[in-house]
């Protein structure tokens, strides 16, 4: 469980943070096979669930810190149901994490779907794409535990799904990890794009991301990093104040979710990181209320 994930994080940034990863499908064996041992091979476990169209509202998300939406090997199916759409806002916002592969942000602007999701992610929505063999990501922006480990550049071959990536522009205030060679005039595309989203965070990838590149050594580094750091989101998040939506504005709302958790024990509550929760957090999150997010 999320809080169960946060007892194990600790400060080194070498240290490996085991997360609990719920795959939605890619109606691929072999690509699902391929991510969970991947994610296995990083530390963390991973779970195949529904493909995203048969995803409801009574999905049991509790058991995790991390879902990975695909849509790649089946992205010609219908919509995921928009009530299984918010139950995933919700997750993300209340601090969990979502990572999404190429194929989604494409099937938002090129098929009418996600639409409820569309609003988390960190990218512009766009539907250029191409069929490139393989694909260079560069450092745009070094990140604790998301960077660590990685060459500041390196290529992965990649699996085409009637294309392998789409062209990605990072929304204002999300952060460019990785740039891609893809460049299209004087403007680079996106490669790895993040933000955080009231108490969780989100991650875009600009490519389809199948087995050629899962089983890149550098990209399953990346990944594993990845789950890190959007797991890490109730801990080191821009804005700690922010804890439920509206996303960017501190109100009641943040305040009630804040006294909710203390009150459950939540590690993430832990705002003076002593290990004890007490007046000190509260008197902590009170000063990071008044203070407002950046």
């Amino acid at each position: 469980m999320r809080t169960a994930a946060l007892l194990a994080l600790t400060a080194a940034v070498s240290t490996t943070n085991a997360a609990d990863v719920l795959i939605v499908s890619a109606g691929s064996a072999a690509t699902d096979g391929a991510l969970v041992a991947a994610l296995a091979n990083q530390g963390h476990s991973a779970t195949v669930g529904p493909t995203y169209w048969e995803f409801n509202a009574d999905f049991d998300l509790s058991p995790f810190d991390v879902i990975y939406i695909q849509g790649n090997g089946n992205w010609t199916q219908s919509d995921m149901p928009a009530d299984a759409q918010s139950l995933m806002l919700d997750f993300a916002q209340d601090g969990g994490g979502i990572i999404f592969s190429e194929w989604v942000v494409w099937m938002v602007g090129a098929r009418n779907v996600f639409q409820v999701l569309a609003s988390a992610m960190p990218v512009e929505i766009n539907t250029a794409f191409r069929g490139t063999a393989d694909v260079t990501f560069t450092l745009n922006s070094p990140e604790p535990f998301l960077t660590d480990g990685l060459p500041a550049s390196f290529t992965m071959p990649l699996t085409s799904f009637s294309g392998t990536e789409t062209f990605l522009r990072p929304r204002e205030d999300a952060t460019v990890f990785y740039d891609s060679d893809w460049i299209v005039g004087d403007e680079t595309g996106a490669a790895v794009v993040g933000w955080d989203i009231c108490g969780g965070r989100v991650v875009n990838f600009s490519t389809t991301v199948g087995t050629a590149q899962i089983n890149d050594p550098n990209f399953q580094q990346l990944f594993g990093n990845m789950v890190t750091w959007v797991t890490r989101s109730q801990i080191d998040n821009a804005c700690l104040a922010d804890t439920a939506p509206p996303c960017g504005a501190l109100n009641f709302f943040d305040i009630s979710t804040y006294i909710a958790r203390f009150n459950a024990a939540d590690p993430s509550a832990d705002l003076t990181g002593d290990g004890n929760l007490n007046f000190f957090d509260i008197a902590r999150y009170i000063q990071l209320f008044n203070a407002g997010c950046p």
